[in-house]
């Protein structure tokens, strides 16, 4: 007799722009899922070119801009996430998982990612995120606290409707698109700890972080932008488990 439990469908959405350096391994990485989305905000290198070619992948164009101090124009975090979560339930999403593109889960993530989401009686899935420096170290002080791993949302069920309010440079999370929610004081998210983690490589080398923090700088996004090392801590080995 056939059994009558769906298998469920995961659609992963990333927003693009210039993301040259990461397209192709953010892919690669999220091989399983049903369904990757790309909502690219008008690169002009071969992002889309690279995405389009990989399987999995579908692409659209997500062309608004908003113009930020000293003539430099940005695409609105909040709408431009919005866009990719109303489409992944266009595509019929069980669940929704959403990241930057310098963002990709380890190899255990990757390993439980679906046994997680097939067995989960929660809403929410907070998983370990682990903030590199370079490609062999990474910020204990933005990783853990204490002895606690730091969580950040990576998914959740398609079917509550999560909504983002729009907080340029940064964004909230909304049932309603007006009152902000604190996922993890809501009682319905899964915490997923080490070895599963996702790894955040926003410092990838020295020129790249001199060009992101003088970015937001001149933006007037975060004009007290600092350098990493000043509030991550002094960066220490991966540790074993946090590989792809």
């Amino acid at each position: 007799m056939e059994s009558d439990k769906r298998e469920i469908k995961i659609v992963a959405c990333v927003r693009t722009f210039n993301e040259h350096d990461h397209i192709e391994k953010f892919i690669n990485a999220y091989q399983f899922a049903d369904v990757i989305l790309v909502a690219d905000g008008g690169s002009t290198d071969d992002t889309v070119a690279i995405a389009e070619s990989m399987p999995k992948t579908i692409v659209r164009n997500y062309g608004v801009k908003v113009e930020c101090k000293n003539g430099i124009w940005r695409n609105p975090d909040g709408p431009h996430l919005q866009f990719l979560y109303d489409w992944a339930l266009e595509e019929g999403a069980d669940w929704i998982i959403s990241q930057d593109c310098d963002q990709r889960p380890n190899k255990y993530l990757k390993e439980r990612a679906r046994d997680i989401f097939t067995n989960s009686n929660k809403d929410f899935i907070m998983a370990t995120q682990i903030y590199l420096w370079g490609q062999d170290k990474y910020f204990p002080d933005l990783s853990r606290h204490g002895t606690t791993w730091q969580q950040g949302l990576w998914a959740w069920r398609a079917n509550i409707n999560l909504r983002v309010i729009n907080k340029m440079p940064h964004f909230e999370f909304s049932f309603d698109g007006l009152k902000s929610i604190d996922l993890e004081q809501s009682g319905r998210d899964e915490h997923i700890l080490p070895p599963c983690c996702y790894m955040h490589y926003g410092w990838e080398t020295m020129e790249k972080t001199i060009d992101h923090v003088e970015y937001y700088k001149n933006s007037g996004l975060i004009p007290g932008m600092l350098f990493p090392t000043k509030f991550g801590g002094k960066p220490e080995t991966l540790e074993s488990w946090m590989i792809e």
